[in-house]
């Protein structure tokens, strides 16, 4: 996310933006309490290290493939507006649409179908021709614990460093698409703390995602509030419900106005 996913990287945190930034967290929808890791824990060595005790804080590889449908309500507070925009995400790997709803009633729809990553608002229809497709990917990979490293050029321990008020394992890396990003984990719990990274547009911007709230919907924990910065722009999303009912991969196909842009 990323994910933030993911996520401010197109005129970052005006209210249309959060069509994009939902996209983001799916990086890191699932995260487990870190109660297992009572007491002392020895020193991690590597990014290796840091990794596999993440993937043991979500409860496991298999408990990461089980995650396949993914349904999200929540809130998102945009500077500006003063009122929550409410939404509701739903996810597939490597799929994703976001219906989000105005103060003024009226819906924002916004999806990527492994491909294409597109919006539609009061403006029309637009497609995102700007971000990599790898990095749209991989905000909409639902496993993306598993194989986090598969998206970089280089990814490594750069120590231990002070991130959100407490200790984090600090991971540093260049994506495939050559952007600079960093991955925070709490020394204490092995839980994803935070992201900051370089926007995934042509833009040099950096943005930082934090996790907070981490609550049970039945299922691994998810963290519940996402607070994403740039510059003196801030955005809070807070997930309502979580749900993990089958969808159907119509759910994502592109609509017609869509279509009609890649002609």
């Amino acid at each position: 996310m990323t994910k933030r996913r993911s996520l401010p990287a197109r005129g970052p945190f005006a209210a249309s933006d959060v069509l994009i930034d939902m996209r983001m967290f799916h990086a890191a929808i699932i995260v487990l309490a870190g109660s297992r890791f009572g007491g002392a824990q020895p020193p991690l060595k590597s990014a290796e290290q840091v990794l596999d005790r993440y993937k043991q804080a979500l409860g496991g590889v298999d408990a990461i493939k089980k995650v396949q449908c993914v349904t999200m309500h929540g809130e998102a507070e945009v500077p500006g507006l003063a009122a929550p925009l409410k939404f509701i995400s739903y996810s597939k790997p490597f799929k994703s649409l976001q219906k989000v709803t105005m103060p003024d009633g009226s819906e924002q729809v916004s999806g990527f179908d492994g491909a294409v990553s597109w919006s539609i608002d009061s403006h029309g229809a637009r497609i995102d021709r700007d971000t990599p497709v790898e990095a749209l990917r991989r905000d909409a990979d639902l496993q993306y614990a598993l194989h986090q490293p598969d998206y970089f050029e280089k990814f490594e321990l750069a120590g231990v460093k002070d991130f959100d008020g407490r200790p984090c394992y600090w991971l540093h890396g260049t994506t495939h698409w050559g952007k600079d990003n960093n991955q925070f984990y709490d020394v204490k719990t092995g839980l994803l703390a935070g992201y900051r990274f370089q926007v995934d547009t042509k833009s040099t911007a950096e943005a930082t995602l934090l996790f907070h709230d981490y609550k049970s919907f039945g299922g691994p924990l998810v963290a519940t509030k996402m607070v994403s910065s740039s510059g003196n722009r801030t955005q809070t999303i807070v997930y309502k419900s979580v749900s993990y009912e089958p969808l159907s991969d119509s759910l994502f196909e592109l609509p017609a106005a869509v279509k009609a842009l890649l002609n």
